[in-house]
């Protein structure tokens, strides 16, 4: 407790604070430093698809009843769909105050998301920038309260998809844009393989590793911090020998916890890379 008094910033409410700090900050180092060891064995973390769900259409949407777009992604064990924005275009005279949702499923499924803001005439953009682990997102507005222009699926270049596809064999599944009641809700996404995921759903094997990296993490903060007096315990020399211990002990539970792992449950998001060709040298 000594030591996060010594290590809480001005700015940090108490040493709780302090601690989550610490906390996060070993938790994205661990998250580089295992994607970086599985790099050499497993295709991770990469994106499978990028897409704009709808493009707006010149008639304003007047039906009652909920409206908008439904995404369903089949996710593998460790994909992630991120919305990225959400973007509407008002037929107000005058800003108003609106609310759009993201389910699960459908309106009767769980409430994941709300935005809610005020709209001016014209284009509006929502920034979202948040996880779902979901396979299908049903985002509405009531285009009672928000007048909005109509969507419809929108369509790129080489696209080789009819209908509602979103994608032909998307990482071997195919995904799909419905527009709901007329739309009115362009989605900017992507759905990606995620490698915190991976560590938090499998924490027990990476656990002591987490655990050393917190040490390493104190210690870097103890070194630089200027935050200590007359009574501190922890000299900044001795912080430098715990540091080289604790790192120590850091990569070699890394390396236990990641030299022999097997990813047979998800091989979408870890392909396994494989050897093309082996050839010893004798001297």
């Amino acid at each position: 407790m000594s030591l996060l008094d010594d290590l809480t910033k001005e700015d940090q409410e108490d040493n709780e604070e302090c601690f989550q700090y610490l906390y996060k900050s070993a938790q994205r180092n661990l998250r580089i430093d295992i994607q970086r060891k599985l790099a050499g064995r497993f295709h991770i973390d990469k994106k499978l698809v990028t897409r704009e769900t709808s493009e707006i259409k010149a008639d304003f949407n007047t039906r009652t009843g909920l409206a908008g777009v439904k995404i369903y992604s089949p996710l593998p064990k460790y994909g992630r769909i991120q919305v990225l924005t959400l973007s509407i275009f008002c037929d107000n005279v005058s800003p108003l105050t609106g609310t759009i949702n993201i389910y699960q499923d459908d309106a009767e499924g769980e409430l994941l998301f709300t935005a809610s803001g005020t709209f001016e005439a014209g284009r509006n953009t929502i920034e979202v920038y948040k996880d779902f682990e979901v396979d299908t997102l049903f985002i509405v507005f009531d285009p009672e309260t928000i007048p909005l222009r109509e969507t419809r699926n929108r369509y790129y270049e080489y696209d080789s998809v009819l209908g509602d596809k979103l994608c032909y064999q998307c990482y071997g599944n195919e995904s799909s844009v419905t527009q709901i009641n007329g739309g009115g809700i362009n989605a900017k996404f992507v759905v990606y393989c995620s490698i915190e995921k991976f560590i938090l759903e499998n924490l027990p094997i990476f656990q002591f590793a987490l655990f050393y990296r917190l040490g390493v993490d104190a210690m870097k903060e103890r070194i630089t911090t200027q935050r200590v007096n007359l009574t501190s315990l922890l000299t900044a020399e001795r912080a430098i020998e715990l540091l080289g211990v604790f790192n120590e002990d850091y990569k070699a539970a890394l390396e236990a916890a990641t030299q022999s792992i097997n990813i047979t449950e998800d091989p979408t998001c870890f392909l396994c890379k494989s050897t093309v060709q082996s050839k010893t040298n004798l001297p």
